[in-house]
């Protein structure tokens, strides 16, 4: 078949034809990594919310191969046991889980969404939680967080009604 073809151009044609092989291999393991590696910040990942530790601490399944499981914590949000709130709102739902961190106990941080709604701003907005500011990089953000807890706290919603509520970094300072 190749017979009539200069010795040159059939290492060319094999040079070709083995590049395009590692370019094949390439893509598919890349596609594969989506699949099989583990939760990595700056990542967004689609889950499944299998349980609920307390307030702020959440189990994800996330869809893949190897059927992965992690802690995910609420970003930028303390909430004192909430968990009630967070049943009602994405316990065995399907959410988008975009990681910004991996805290001091392994568990991934990141901001759930629910049908295009970030659920970590709706537990503020809802006075469910407190704005973690320290946690917050971007100012913009900030802002609107503060917003959303300030009207909370003006319009006495969940953890507001009360006359005195206790930051729960406080409250952890006070127990030790």
């Amino acid at each position: 078949m190749f017979d009539h073809l200069p010795n040159c151009w059939l290492i060319g044609l094999g040079f070709v034809l083995c590049l395009i092989m590692v370019f094949i291999f390439y893509k598919i393991q890349n596609a594969l990594s989506q699949f099989l590696h583990p939760f990595k910040k700056g990542k967004t990942y689609w889950c499944r919310i299998t349980a609920i530790s307390d307030g702020d601490t959440l189990t994800c399944y996330r869809f893949n191969f190897r059927r992965s499981e992690t802690k995910l914590r609420f970003a930028y949000i303390d909430a004192p046991e909430s968990k009630r709130l967070i049943k009602k709102m994405v316990y065995r739902k399907v959410v988008r889980v975009r990681i910004t961190d991996i805290d001091r106990y392994g568990r991934c941080v990141g901001e759930i969404y629910r049908f295009r709604k970030s659920m970590n701003e709706e537990m503020v907005k809802r006075g469910a939680a407190w704005v973690y500011e320290d946690y917050i990089k971007d100012k913009k953000h900030l802002k609107h967080m503060n917003a959303l807890q300030s009207h909370a706290k003006k319009h006495k919603k969940g953890l507001w009604r009360g006359t005195r509520p206790i930051r729960p970094s406080d409250y952890r300072k006070l127990k030790k």
